[in-house]
């Protein structure tokens, strides 16, 4: 394995170890041309283990990754300090997820398809009210990331 590098591969900074192929190996800091940038543990290229991706927007999505994708719980933090936990399969938002505001107060818990809002839920609003709905897939707004490789 290589030494500790700073190196500019595929329009994106890289500072950690590479293997022989000269692939991320171990922990590795990458920035990309948007300025995400992901902090976590490499094996042989692929994002594996516990890492972070920190969005150019302020926000983050922290989590475990599997063979580059997120896998189990993550949670991402929006740019104003709200939170959505939630389990993730093959770097999807898949199953039941809680999100918070920037204060911790509980506004949806519910379950998410393919990083859309999905089913039953409960919406909870600020003036001490609950609304328990089905939400349609094609009307919501969801706090994940899709874009510099976060599956």
């Amino acid at each position: 394995m290589s030494p500790i590098v700073f190196k500019i591969v595929f329009y994106c900074y890289f500072l950690g170890t590479l293997d022989d192929d000269d692939m991320p190996h171990g922990f590795c800091i990458v920035t990309y041309s948007s300025t995400d940038r992901f902090e976590g543990n490499f094996v042989h290229g692929e994002k594996n283990g516990h890492g972070k991706f920190f969005f150019f927007d302020g926000s983050t999505l922290e989590g475990f990754y599997v063979d580059d994708g997120l896998q189990g719980q993550g949670i991402y933090t929006n740019e104003d300090g709200g939170t959505l936990h939630g389990n993730y399969i093959d770097g999807e938002l898949n199953g039941p997820a809680q999100e918070n505001d920037a204060d911790g107060r509980l506004v949806f818990k519910g379950q998410y398809k393919d990083n859309i809002r999905h089913g039953f839920c409960w919406i909870y609003y600020s003036v001490s009210w609950i609304v328990f709905s089905h939400v349609s897939p094609c009307n919501t707004n969801s706090y994940t990331k899709e874009s510099a490789g976060a599956k």
